[in-house]
């Protein structure tokens, strides 16, 4: 006889298990962190005992004309400058980051950790269980603790010259030790038990040297963590590694002024390693630092060979098309991409430059984008909500845990009203998500709500 302690039984039009067609008039079963059972509500009583069902009806969630699916992965933010947003809505992506790093130059430790926590609660308000963050400062560790969310914490890394590495690296670890011993008892929780990883960001190829990048690169094998970076993002960081760029001469330039030159290696001085007229994605395989761990946000500026390097590393790709937009940096070619096998999901960037941290406004944008672009780009809504919750899992190899509704994974789950009304075809929960409004009602992370009836329990 089964068994119900902290069990519940989570009903709705639609479940999108993700693993299989979708179930309609189907539920969910969750005890404690797991999910015990994916059925159809008119299977319960075949499947389980009448004591078991019983149980289970004193503790049901039933939410009509709503789709029940995965908890969403977005794979690439930047929560620190969360409070950043609509402040400069105009610029390209150089005079864009100068603002911004002037303006947060002055803020307090609150501050920082005020934005970090303001980008975590609309995170979890867009149905997003799973976060993968590029962190300067790190303060978005406690701040995904405090919401409840999954995440990969990525401590972004800088430093141009190969002689000056081992002191930039040493500098990285340092900050890493501070950030894995927090004071505040969840955040230790967290991090102890896993549900947050911390893992390194060397923030571009125009921005860490190869040696040490290769530093980074090793720690991330010898761990099995992704890594993060940026990646053929604009095309003056294009142009820089390749032969040279004023722009980016400029940038790099500010940047030392603006942080402690003292505690920050010369960015700009004695760059030996460029201006051999490769684009980024050669400059790093030319280096072997092209590989399965690289999570490489935005990559608009590829070509085909870039794309087979990508393919045969088997290197990741987020896709940003919001953030790419809005910085005037133009798209990826994700077609190619998608033809070529590489892996690619999806990440809003920061809401410095992004107008939400829905990761579902961003599937949105990308579906419409890429349909203008090519009239025959063959990606549908399920397509879009597999870049979100399944292929995102297998890009982080969480598949296991995530990603999917099935027996014995994690029960990270999210839960969308949609509506039905004047709907002459309302049997796709996928175009029902994507194309019609949409609204979280709940999200689990672990069996437990971070957010219930659309608040947040632990705001």
């Amino acid at each position: 006889m089964q068994s119900a302690g902290n069990q519940r039984l989570l009903c709705a039009r639609w479940v999108a298990p993700m693993s299989g067609p979708p179930l309609k008039d189907g539920c969910v079963v969750v005890e404690g962190r797991q999910i015990k059972a994916v059925l159809f509500q008119n299977q319960l009583e075949s499947k389980f005992s009448p004591e078991y069902v019983s149980q289970l009806n004193a503790n049901t969630y039933d939410y009509g004309d709503a789709v029940i699916l995965p908890g969403l992965i977005n794979l690439h933010t930047h929560l620190d400058y969360s409070s950043l947003r609509a402040f400069d809505v105009e610029s390209g992506l150089f005079t864009w980051i100068r603002s911004i790093v002037g303006k947060a130059a002055s803020w307090t430790t609150e501050q920082w950790r005020q934005s970090a926590l303001h980008g975590a609660r609309e995170t979890a308000l867009a149905g997003t269980s799973m976060v993968v963050d590029s962190s300067y400062t790190g303060m978005s560790v406690r701040a995904l603790s405090r919401i409840g969310l999954r995440a990969f914490v990525g401590l972004e890394l800088f430093g141009l010259k190969d002689e000056e590495s081992n002191l930039a690296w040493g500098q990285w670890l340092a900050k890493m030790d501070v950030l894995r011993n927090q004071d505040d008892a969840q955040t230790r929780i967290a991090l102890g038990t896993g549900k947050i990883k911390l893992t390194v960001a060397p923030h571009a190829p125009y921005t860490v040297c190869p040696t040490l990048w290769l530093k980074a690169s090793t720690w991330a094998q010898e761990k099995d963590l992704p890594l993060l970076a940026h990646v053929a993002e604009s095309r003056e960081e294009c142009a820089w590694i390749a032969s040279g760029s004023e722009v980016v001469d400029n940038f790099l330039g500010f940047v030392r002024e603006t942080k402690d030159p003292t505690k920050i290696p010369d960015l700009e001085s004695g760059v030996k390693w460029k201006g051999r007229g490769l684009s980024p994605v050669r400059h790093l395989k030319n280096y072997g630092l092209l590989d399965d761990h690289l999570l490489a946000a935005h990559a608009i500026h590829i070509d085909d060979r870039d794309i087979e390097l990508l393919a045969e590393c088997k290197s990741k790709v987020v896709h940003c098309p919001r953030s790419n937009a809005r910085l005037r940096n133009g798209y990826a070619p994700l077609g190619k991409l998608l033809q070529a096998g590489v892996q690619v999901g999806l990440g809003t960037d920061s809401l410095a430059s992004c107008d939400n941290l829905s990761i579902v406004s961003e599937a949105q944008f990308a579906l419409n984008l890429h349909r203008a672009l090519d009239t025959k780009f063959a990606v549908s809504s399920a397509d879009m909500l597999a870049a979100m919750t399944v292929d995102a899992a297998r890009m982080l190899e969480m598949d296991q845990l995530i990603g999917t509704l099935q027996p014995g994974k994690l029960a990270d789950i999210a839960v969308f009203a949609v509506e039905t009304a004047d709907m002459l075809a309302p049997d796709n929960p996928y175009d029902l998500l994507l194309h019609a409004p949409s609204q979280l009602v709940d999200l689990l992370v672990d069996g437990e709500f971070v957010v219930r009836k659309g608040q947040l329990v632990n705001g």
